[in-house]
């Protein structure tokens, strides 16, 4: 599936890039446009974020921006990305003020820029949403890897680096380039906006979703429903896990359990208006041919999603299937909508051909009437 490019981070990589380029030779504009406790200003807070002592120093910020910037934002979104971009930038900015005035002087009259604080805050975020993913660190042989590390490892290693370094710096008269009191504070933000936003049960839904996608894969049926288990008994489970149960059970040949949970699947995506969802399961319960079985109220909004998506030929198709079953009460009314979507394709010996079928195996019903009036028309 086809994802939207990281609108928000490429921007941010964009607008700290211009910057430079503007400032690169106006150097006692970064100071300017730096944060300097001794004259704390909001404005000052904000510009501060968007400024960089040198290609050298916006590089090494350029490169976590677009690591971890890219997976965050697809987690998030655009808009709740920048909030969380800004907020911790703003709150790593709150901290180094803090820090100034009490625990470390020495920044008092220092400057303080860069993109760092609002990145850690990323950081934070990616920390508790991704912290089952694991970080590759060694080879094992030239074409694969040897050891990994699981990703929050990494991310406390990190943070222990940076309060280290802020409490070996405290006392010093002469502070270095880094702001790890910016970092920490950014950190502390993005994780603490990753707790209300719910970012670790997310994380984990992912995590489990993506183990019995490779069961499946690897065509462990048995392995994917027990990874599954955890989100199918969820009050309200969503569509995609209820679909991949209902894979797992086609696969272990159980076609009455695969029917019914491609019948929840189906119900909730239908809730969500997930079209993309909604096709790819109605095309399994097509190849189990089982669409006959699901209840009208059911059938007539898959149809009526699929109109209005212009998805005419994936609703042919299931019309095929579902007027091949003679004993159903509503092939009728299956029938006559295959004709109307047979005629806005331009297909009219088809639809044609169609209405006659409905006048001449049920010559008495509403639909063979509408049919009569339809075909003249």
């Amino acid at each position: 599936m086809r994802t939207a490019p990281p609108a928000a981070t490429l921007l941010m990589l964009g607008v700290n890039t211009i910057a430079l380029l503007w400032l690169e030779r106006r150097a006692e504009s970064v100071e300017a446009w730096g944060f300097i406790p001794a004259q704390p200003t909001l404005l000052s807070a904000f510009t501060s974020l968007f400024v960089h002592a040198g290609w050298l120093h916006w590089l090494k910020n350029a490169l976590f921006l677009g690591l971890f910037g890219w997976y965050v934002e697809r987690a998030l979104g655009w808009r709740r990305w920048l909030g969380l971009y800004l907020l911790s930038g703003l709150g790593a900015v709150g901290v180094h003020w803090a820090m100034s005035l009490t625990i470390q002087p020495a920044l008092y009259r220092e400057g303080l820029v860069g993109a760092s604080g609002a990145i850690s805050g990323l950081v934070g975020y990616f920390a508790l949403r991704f912290y089952r993913r694991r970080v590759r660190v060694l080879w094992a042989s030239p074409h694969r890897w040897g050891l990994a590390v699981p990703m929050w490892v990494g991310v406390l290693l990190w943070v222990l680096l940076q309060g280290a370094g802020a409490i070996l710096e405290a006392g010093q008269t002469t502070p270095s380039e880094i702001g790890y009191w910016a970092h920490l504070g950014g950190f502390a933000i993005g994780l603490t906006l990753a707790l209300l936003w719910g970012a670790g049960a997310a994380g984990e839904r992912e995590y489990l979703t993506q183990q019995a996608e490779q069961a499946l894969h690897e065509g462990a049926a048995g392995d994917a429903l027990r990874w599954l288990q955890p989100l199918l008994h969820e009050p309200q489970p969503e569509p995609y896990p209820l679909y991949l149960q209902g894979v797992a059970w086609t696969m272990l040949g159980d076609i009455e359990e695969a029917r019914v949970a491609f019948k929840r699947a189906l119900q909730r995506a239908l809730q969500q208006d997930n079209y993309p969802l909604i096709r790819r399961i109605a095309e399994r319960v097509a190849e189990i041919d089982q669409l006959h079985t699901l209840e009208m109220p059911t059938l007539r909004a898959l149809f009526q999603h699929a109109e209005r998506h212009r998805d005419l030929g994936h609703a042919l198709r299931w019309l095929a299937l579902l007027t091949r079953h003679p004993d159903t009460p509503e092939r009728p009314e299956w029938l006559l909508l295959q004709a109307r979507l047979l005629q806005q394709q331009g297909q009219t010996d088809a639809a044609k051909a169609v209405f006659q079928q409905i006048m001449t195996d049920y010559p008495d019903s509403l639909q063979a009437a509408m049919a009569r009036l339809e075909r003249r028309g």
